[in-house]
């Protein structure tokens, strides 16, 4: 159970990381590059691997 709530925490933080992540990554593209860049589905690639890496962080405590 404690390794399914990690999860759960993990894809909502990494999904919400990722989130402020593209928009940092945006709004630099336009100040250095005038138009906007960023990473395509950048938000599930960080949900995922916070996801894995939640679990692990916590079962080493």
């Amino acid at each position: 159970m404690r390794n399914f709530l990690a999860i759960i925490v993990g894809l909502i933080g990494g999904f919400i990381l990722g989130i402020a992540l593209s928009s940092f990554i945006g709004v630099f593209g336009m100040i250095v590059f005038d138009k906007p860049i960023g990473i395509k589905y950048l938000p599930y690639f960080t949900a995922l691997l916070c996801a894995i890496l939640v679990p692990l962080w916590s079962n080493k405590r």
